[in-house]
């Protein structure tokens, strides 16, 4: 039976996270007709729904870097866009549901903000805002219940027509059993997972006189367990300019700063780490472009401009990293693709302004880790979404719906998408052309939408700024 709790039924504390601005002015993507689909056919459905008439595609490749970590087998998605920041997961979900949507198993009500859900352990945190605090909350991904929850007060101020946050997304370190959350102003808190008790509170803006953005704090740090220092490592784009310190890391256990670098402003995504020819590398998107340095002593390798100029304009999809090369996307600017040398500088692989201009949605990993699943902007000709070939930048297909912008993952041989309108589809996880397995007729959730889903065992977490949704993908 579904349970829904209501805010006035919990503690008084109570805090989403976010992601990032979607308010940015966009540059469109040309469209091309969908290899193997009928572009006639799709202008006959408001939705753009193609029926899945193919076998779908294998499950998720071993080739896929650390798909996300499992505790007895079962899949979790303990930072935003999953434990290797790929946005895939081996799950045992099913991606077929009635027009309805999947089974409601629980429901909460949860206040403002972009941040994403978490799950690990059996749990899922969450933050968002209520007047004038924002709050973290813990619940039993089984039943919803109330674990814990944490408050803070804040008064940032979104310049524009969007929430005043938060909407950076919490970390789980579940090995640690710390939950890592960054407030909209800056307060960068260290929870205990299994109590809600403050460990460590640092006021990164204050300490380094970063000043209010446009925007509230939209950055989300990475636990980084593979440093040379023991207990690992935060990586987070504070954006310090005047202290050199535009990125900078922490110690878990105390807060206390490790190293900073650069003298860049802040971005609205998270760093990417990962192992290229037998050597750690960082990828920060910054306000300036992508910064590839040393995690373990930040020395920054090398800096490579990617802004689009302007006073209103902020960097806001995380860098992709695959094989030897990193994938950066700019609204405006498109995406290019780097190659990275054995002696840590780079080569450009190719650079396409049109074929994808993610504003700040997840890139999607494909299962051969030859291509990129994604949303492109709002800008000339409308959202859609895309799969990109790695190796040339070209476009594989389209699929324009009513899902304009919109979050997702990949799971086996499936994609879950959420629209920025509330719907929820599934995908055929392919290059070879769009495939629709499941839509929902009506809006799931309440737009606008802009929180990446998340997955536990067969469990879908859905996030608005109304309510935190738990769906069964079991069934």
């Amino acid at each position: 039976m579904m349970r829904s709790f209501s805010l006035l039924s919990l503690p008084s504390t109570c805090v989403f996270s976010c992601l990032v601005l979607p308010c940015l002015a966009l540059l469109g993507a040309g469209c091309t007709p969908e290899s193997g689909v009928d572009a006639s056919r799709q202008n006959d459905h408001p939705t753009g729904i193609i029926a899945a008439t193919n076998h779908l595609a294998a499950s998720v490749a071993s080739g896929t870097p650390e798909l996300a970590k499992e505790t007895g087998g079962v899949a979790q998605w303990p930072a935003l866009f999953g434990s290797d920041r790929t946005s895939v997961v081996d799950a045992a979900i099913n991606p077929k549901w009635p027009d309805g949507g999947p089974e409601l198993i629980w429901q909460v009500d949860c206040g403002t903000g972009y941040g994403s859900p978490v799950t690990a352990d059996g749990r899922v945190v969450f933050n968002s805002r209520v007047g004038d605090h924002e709050i973290v909350q813990c619940h039993d991904v089984a039943t919803g219940e109330l674990r814990w929850s944490y408050r803070y007060p804040t008064s940032a101020v979104c310049d524009f027509k969007y929430s005043d946050g938060p909407y950076s997304t919490p970390t789980i370190d579940a090995t640690g059993r710390r939950v890592f959350n960054v407030g909209g102003q800056g307060q960068f808190s260290c929870l205990d997972f299994d109590t809600g008790k403050v460990v460590w509170v640092r006021d990164l803006h204050a300490e380094y006189g970063v000043q209010a953005d446009i925007f509230p704090v939209g950055a989300s740090p990475l636990l980084d367990r593979k440093t040379v220092r023991g207990d690992g490592q935060l990586i987070f784009n504070l954006g310090a300019r005047d202290r050199s310190a535009g990125i900078i890391s922490l110690n878990p256990d105390n807060g206390e700063t490790n190293w900073q670098a650069t003298d860049h402003g802040p971005s609205y995504g998270t760093p990417f780490v990962t192992d290229i020819h037998g050597q750690r590398f960082a990828f920060v998107l910054t306000d300036e472009g992508l910064v590839c340095l040393n995690p373990d002593d930040g020395s920054v390798d090398w800096n490579f401009e990617y802004r689009r100029k302007g006073d209103l304009v902020r960097n806001a999809t995380s860098p992709l990293a695959f094989d030897d090369k990193v994938l950066v996307v700019s609204s405006g600017l498109g995406g290019v693709c780097l190659e990275v040398q054995p002696d840590r500088s780079y080569i450009q692989s190719w650079r396409q302004r049109r074929t994808l201009d993610s504003q700040y949605n997840t890139l999607i990993l494909g299962n051969d880790q030859a291509h990129v699943y994604s949303f492109t902007s709002s800008g000339q000709g409308g959202a859609e979404f895309r799969c990109v070939d790695l190796k040339t930048g070209s476009l594989c297909w389209t699929y324009p719906s009513v899902l304009k912008r919109g979050m997702g993952l990949a799971s086996g041989d499936a994609l879950i998408l959420l629209g920025e309108r509330g719907h929820l589809a599934s995908l055929a996880f392919t290059h070879q052309s769009p495939r629709v397995i499941s839509f929902t007729a009506q809006p799931l959730m309440t737009e606008p939408c802009y929180c990446s889903p998340a997955i536990y065992d067969d469990r879908l977490i859905l996030k608005d700024e109304t309510r935190v949704a738990v769906f069964d993908l079991g069934s």
